[in-house]
């Protein structure tokens, strides 16, 4: 059985490329591919979006980490957490 491309999708033969991974990799994308209904190149691109993503909250984190709140932070906080704003 031959299946078509999902539509909207479109593959300019000139701009593809291989890349050398485990058959077992390409097999696990093959399927999450299927399962999510868009070609392996699409699967491929949001994995890598969802790993930028990632490592983007990751940088956020240790930037609020290495600077955490100070006493003033705390004492506005307070302050809008109060009744006085009911």
């Amino acid at each position: 059985m031959v299946k078509s491309m999902p539509s909207g999708h479109t593959i300019s033969m000139n701009r593809m490329t291989t890349i050398k991974v485990e058959s077992s990799t390409r097999d696990a994308v093959r399927a999450l591919a299927e399962r999510q209904g868009v070609t392996m190149d699409v699967a491929i691109r949001q994995m890598a979006k969802a790993a930028e993503r990632e490592l983007r909250f990751a940088d956020l984190k240790a930037a609020m980490e290495a600077n955490p709140p100070d006493e003033a932070y705390f004492a506005e906080l307070a302050d809008w957490e109060s009744d006085a704003w009911n």
